[in-house]
């Protein structure tokens, strides 16, 4: 993963992004705004992994946006512009085709930000916010989210080391490698589970009096980072607020596009998911100028 400058910041100044960029985008049902949160995810995310990190991250994600998009017509016949009957006589109308591709996009968008909150809010990261206030279950996030990759990884290796040893000449031996492998790396992940029970154990954890070591300290470009964030938000709520942004699917598709509350939102939900790529890019900017 490429070297994000944004990961740097406050431990909070991340959490409230990632909160405010995926509250915003699954709450705010216009099209304007999930085009801007689609794009800029997926940019964001192309910078952290490159391009084929990015093609394998979400390299399944088109078939199944697509799918959404086409299915949600064929079950809701609600819209007044009839496109064409199915065989059962009931309508296709351009509304519930926009309506679905919208939910696709929403749904495409709040994956990808879910991705880029994975790769810059780690483990660590949790366990300082939430390591006092909720102790127990911060460490159990922490440890599913270390899991799930390490897990995938050992199970990766064990298949290259069992085609290198054995390649297989037919798909009955790949499935059979395919599945001992899958009982070894089960077994591998018990017997890990054990020894950091032991480990834990061993080291005083649960016991009166724990401390806990931070390497984060909130500076002052953290302070000016979340009243930034603070205003792009409100910037984004107030025009929903006052009524001046609405957009509506059904029965018709109507909506304020245009005019000094929509663009005033716009803007500034643009500003906000492109928080991270500006503080990258300008941080990118100085080190090659240096």
């Amino acid at each position: 993963m490429k070297q994000d400058a944004f990961a740097g910041f406050h431990p909070a100044v991340n959490l409230c992004f990632f909160a405010a960029a995926i509250g915003l985008s699954m709450f705010l049902m216009h099209p304007v705004f999930l085009a801007v949160s689609l794009i800029c995810s997926g940019g964001y995310l192309w910078y952290l992994l490159g391009a084929r990190g990015f093609v394998r991250q979400v390299g399944y994600l088109l078939p199944v946006l697509l799918f959404t998009a086409v299915l949600n017509p064929l079950f809701n016949h609600r819209g007044e512009t009839v496109l064409f009957l199915l065989g059962n006589g009931d309508p296709v109308t351009w509304e519930s085709l926009c309506f679905g591709l919208a939910s696709a996009v929403l749904m495409g968008a709040s994956i990808l930000w879910f991705n880029c909150c994975s790769a810059v809010f780690t483990t660590d990261k949790i366990i300082f916010l939430f390591g006092r206030v909720i102790p127990s279950l911060s460490l159990l996030i922490s440890m599913t989210l270390r899991f799930m990759p390490r897990f995938k990884e050992y199970l990766q290796t064990t298949q290259q080391v069992q085609k290198a040893m054995q390649p297989p000449k037919n798909k009955i031996e790949t499935l059979k490698q395919a599945l001992t492998a899958f009982s070894a790396t089960v077994s591998w992940a018990m017997e890990q589970s054990i020894v950091t029970a032991d480990s834990m154990k061993s080291r005083g954890y649960g016991s009166a009096g724990r401390t806990a070591y931070a390497i984060y300290r909130f500076e002052r470009r953290d302070g000016l980072t979340l009243a930034v964030l603070a205003a792009l938000c409100l910037g984004t709520v107030l025009p929903w607020l006052t009524g001046a942004v609405e957009w509506v699917f059904f029965p018709a598709m109507t909506g304020g596009l245009f005019g000094f509350g929509p663009i005033l939102s716009y803007l500034s939900f643009l500003g906000l998911c492109l928080m991270p790529m500006i503080i990258d890019l300008t941080e990118d900017c100085k080190w090659n100028s240096l």
